[in-house]
């Protein structure tokens, strides 16, 4: 293959993802349980389409030729809203769980689409006697449909390795956590019925072809791969903290760019120009966008409610790493090294566990929510 269509090749990967004129700024929900979805430029009735379906029980808005603005993939609504990209269509779902969509209308001046939800918070009326009776039987529900749910093959990426340390503060290495947490994380979803296996299960280097290679041999149907955050420089080192999880998609986001660029740099060491054109051809063969999304949210969600960290949220950005997985991926960033009371938390061995726990659970729900989709 020339050097020019290689080079074409590479523009396509970048330009796929960035049509789509308008943009979702803002979503709110107001006291009457409004949800309030904001765009930068009005939109017609028409960009709307409605979409209803059952078992399960869903409402779903289609809109046209709109981009997500960065970390507005999913809204605290009594879990019930959901945001996605449609993959490379340039447009945007709104999907609502629950049939607890009421009636919806657009704004005069077409930036803001209201839906009226009917919201159950009769929960939180309840005495915390009755919340404790009711909160283990949803827990023992939880456990029971998580043990109907498939069990597939995982592949744990521990990000950096040998010659490569990753991001290093106070002397801790980000090589050295991330391989303690992906131990963790194999053996709490081994636990669970998963079958596992890790990138790296010692100090090695390895390249980006050696990593994606390891996914493919082994038929894994989902892609994890663990590190940690770092700060750009020692005066936001207080402030920046939280976990993130990530899914390969372009984005103008500086801040997840910066952590993009800073991820790439160390694994695209030793890829030579055959192997980048590998995972090209396989982006230019669809990669599984809006899958790696539901997952993210799933891991996302499941992380701050076992370690109870800061939420950084989910977010998009073009980690090599993810280019070439034709299987749902994403990179989670467990904290920030950088922060003193993060990186604590980090080496704290009972924190790790969490997060391994967090993650199994996330992956489980994701497993569980697929499988529902599909029988239904």
């Amino acid at each position: 293959m020339n050097l020019n269509l290689k080079r074409f090749f590479i523009v396509s990967f970048i330009s796929c993802f960035t049509y789509g004129q308008n943009m979702l700024t803002k979503i709110n929900l107001d006291r009457d349980d409004v949800l309030e979805v904001h765009f930068k430029n009005s939109i017609k009735n028409n960009d709307i389409k409605v979409k209803t379906t059952t078992n399960p029980d869903k409402k779903i808005f289609d809109i046209n030729d709109v981009k997500i603005g960065d970390g507005l993939e999913k809204i605290d609504a009594m879990q019930t809203v959901s945001i996605i990209p449609n993959g490379n269509t340039g447009d945007a779902k709104i999907v609502i769980d629950g049939g607890v969509a009421n009636n919806w209308k657009l704004s005069k001046k077409g930036d803001i689409f209201r839906i009226s939800l009917k919201l159950n918070r009769n929960r939180t009326s309840k005495n915390d006697k009755n919340n404790k009776t009711e909160d283990k039987e949803n827990n023992t529900n939880k456990e029971e449909i998580t043990n109907s749910c498939n069990r597939d093959i995982v592949v744990i990426d521990a990000g950096h390795g040998g010659k490569d340390p990753g991001a290093i503060s106070n002397e801790m290495q980000e090589k050295d956590i991330v391989l303690s947490v992906a131990k963790k994380l194999a053996k709490s979803l081994t636990e669970k019925g998963y079958k596992t296996y890790l990138t790296r299960d010692r100090d090695v280097f390895l390249t980006l072809e050696q990593r994606t290679k390891i996914a493919d041999k082994k038929d894994a149907k989902i892609f994890i791969s663990l590190h940690c955050n770092a700060a750009p420089n020692d005066n936001q080192a207080k402030n920046l903290h939280g976990v993130e999880t990530f899914f390969l998609q372009k984005t103008r986001d500086a801040r997840s760019q910066n952590v993009a660029a800073r991820e790439n740099a160390s694994v695209l060491q030793g890829a030579d120009s055959k192997s980048r054109q590998v995972i090209i051809d396989s982006v230019l063969s669809g990669p599984k966008i809006i899958l790696s999304n539901k997952l993210a949210i799933d891991i996302q969600r499941n992380l701050i409610s076992k370690t109870d960290s800061h939420n950084g949220g989910v977010r998009s950005a073009p980690f090599w790493i993810l280019v070439g997985a034709s299987r749902p991926s994403v990179l989670v960033e467990l904290g920030y090294i950088t922060n003193a009371n993060e990186r604590e938390k980090l080496l704290n061995n009972s924190y790790q566990d969490k997060l391994a726990d967090g993650i199994t659970e996330g992956i489980s729900r994701y497993q569980c929510n697929r499988q529902n989709e599909i029988d239904n």
